[in-house]
């Protein structure tokens, strides 16, 4: 078996390998606990950082798609031409010309409305996307090494990290709800010092996952609570201490 094998746990998890080739690696996880151990961690791990991405259209969205198509011709009205008639002057009804407009403008507003709810919600698509891109990324590199550990208050925090992308992915889950005018922020700590890893999205406590780039000496990820905001520096002890693995 070529040595290069142990290397294909990534590519395996992401099915990025021929069928020859999966064949054969599948064969030589049933011989290899390493391995086996690597994928199985590689598989969860992608799992959860796949549930941070998902996104839920709100219930809104849907109602407001609904009321669009229901005020929406789908097919152009059949036109029938009858006989001619004589002219017969009308008064104006100047109240019929008045609802028309009212009409008209209201459905500008509604669909003006749903035009941003929709672009909000395709941009959220766009970033669940774009993240799911660099986590296949990732879980591919030859060296791709995850590590999980607890948080102190709560929940758990599991890094995905290939030191030849020079990229990590951190992932938290299960965090306690923050009060009024704090937030979760990242740190990268290593021999050089310590420089932020970037803020959570404001509300955290599910899953969510931050992309750090350009890794540098940093050997552990450290999680804070810290002003809206965030900080400098931390100024709290910190309530995570992740490892990064070489």
């Amino acid at each position: 078996m070529d040595p290069e094998v142990h290397s294909l746990t990534g590519a395996y998890v992401c099915h990025a390998l021929e069928p020859a080739e999966r064949a054969a690696f599948e064969r030589h996880l049933a011989q290899c606990a390493t391995c086996a151990q690597e994928v199985a961690e590689l598989q969860e791990t992608a799992a959860l950082l796949a549930s941070a991405t998902a996104q839920t259209p709100p219930a809104r969205l849907k109602t407001a798609v609904d009321a669009r198509i229901a005020v929406t011709r789908q097919i152009p009205p059949i036109i029938v031409h009858a006989p001619a008639r004589p002219a017969v002057t009308r008064p104006k009804r100047r109240w019929f010309t008045a609802l028309g407009w009212g009409l008209a403008v209201s459905l500008a507003a509604v669909t003006a409305v749903l035009g941003v709810r929709m672009d909000d919600q395709q941009h959220r698509i766009d970033q669940a996307h774009q993240q799911n891109i660099t986590i296949t990324t990732l879980l591919s590199a030859p060296d791709v090494h995850t590590g999980r550990v607890i948080v102190s208050t709560g929940g758990t925090g599991t890094v995905l990290l290939s030191r030849s992308n020079d990229e990590a992915s951190i992932t938290v889950s299960g965090l306690a709800k923050l009060s009024p005018g704090h937030t979760y922020q990242l740190w990268m700590m290593g021999p050089s010092g310590t420089r932020s890893g970037g803020l959570l999205p404001p509300g955290s406590r599910s899953s969510d996952s931050v992309l750090a780039r350009g890794l540098g000496d940093a050997q552990t990820i450290g999680l804070t609570v810290e002003p809206t905001g965030g900080s400098a520096q931390p100024t709290t002890t910190p309530i995570m201490l992740l490892p990064m693995p070489a």
